[in-house]
């Protein structure tokens, strides 16, 4: 995955919703702000035909703005959308609304002042500074929620660690017995049952246990793990190659299911495909489906057939259509 990807979470579902909402807000405040000091400004809520045309261009800038960010999210799922990619595809959003704009105001509301430039270079900057304040503030707050998840691991991380402590404490005795067979090396115990993440310095940064692991995601040059705890899906942003975290989880039920996905196949309750594309769901309803790419279609399928042989009782659901 090249270095510069953008997150995936910017083309979310989630974070797409806040953001027009923000950018309907802001564009309100701003609008009525601006509008004493401008001569290209029509919005009006006295007169009705300038009601209707404003009520119009609000709602077809926000179809814009809704085709656009679907239409991202779906070209993320196939292909990789570089930093400068993505601002290029904010600002072809800015002319796009803009020039709707330049178009309305010359054609009904022009005024004699102004030319059709004065009128696009003004709607320009106005809109530009209109998307540009909500698109960055929900990037901020974005960053800020990840690195609240980040503490929650370490919180997790360190509470797991105690009550692992406590645990070898009360079996002092065996534990002594057991160093003394064990290389130093690889004194430190390892359950069967709990996965080990290291980053690339080769540091132990997470431990968890492989029924509370949900799935991978891999962003940028960092694996996202996505876990439970508390009944709550939490994230860890872990700075590590995909290649070295998959060879740690073979013989696991973890499973790479698309170039930028690993899967705990003990959690997927569902397995579909619509438009051609193939997906799996996960038995907590907040996580988002997660796509399978043909590639790996196979050997996913394969593991899941090899649970459901071991666990008849609890093999996901699937569906062709």
């Amino acid at each position: 995955m090249p270095v510069n990807e953008i997150p995936k979470f910017i083309t979310s579902t989630r974070y797409t919703t806040v953001t027009i909402a923000l950018i309907v807000l802001f564009s309100t405040i701003f609008l009525i702000s601006y509008q004493p000091f401008s001569l290209a400004m029509w919005f009006s809520s006295s007169n009705m035909i300038r009601i209707l045309f404003t009520l119009l261009f609000y709602v077809a800038s926000i179809v814009i703005l809704i085709v656009s960010r679907v239409t991202m999210y779906r070209v993320q799922e196939r292909y990789v959308i570089t930093h400068s990619q993505y601002v290029l595809w904010l600002v072809a959003e800015a002319i796009i609304i803009a020039l709707l704009y330049t178009f309305v105001t010359y054609r009904y509301f022009a005024s004699s002042n102004l030319t059709i430039v004065d009128i696009g270079a003004r709607a320009l900057l106005c809109v530009t500074i209109i998307l540009a304040v909500p698109n960055l503030t929900v990037m901020f707050y974005a960053a800020y929620r990840t690195k609240c998840e980040e503490l929650d691991a370490a919180q997790y991380e360190i509470k797991r660690l105690s009550e692992e402590y406590n645990h070898l404490l009360s079996e002092a005795e065996v534990e002594r017995r057991v160093s003394k067979m064990i290389p130093k090396s690889e004194s430190q115990p390892k359950s069967p049952h709990m996965v080990q993440f290291y980053d690339n310095g080769g540091t132990l940064r997470l431990t968890i246990d492989i029924n509370a692991l949900y799935y991978l995601e891999s962003e940028d040059n960092y694996i996202n793990v996505h876990y439970k705890h508390n009944d709550k899906i939490l994230s860890y942003l872990l700075r590590c190659k995909t290649s070295t975290v998959e060879k740690s989880l073979e013989g696991s039920t973890m499973v790479r299911c698309h170039r930028s996905y690993i899967v705990n196949t003990g959690k997927i309750r569902f397995m579909g495909e619509e438009h051609r594309m193939h997906f799996v769901t996960l038995d907590d309803e907040s996580i988002k489906r997660i796509p399978v790419s043909k590639s790996y279609y196979p050997s996913l399928l394969a593991s899941l057939n090899t649970i459901g042989m071991l666990n008849k009782g609890n093999k996901p659901e699937t569906s062709d259509k």
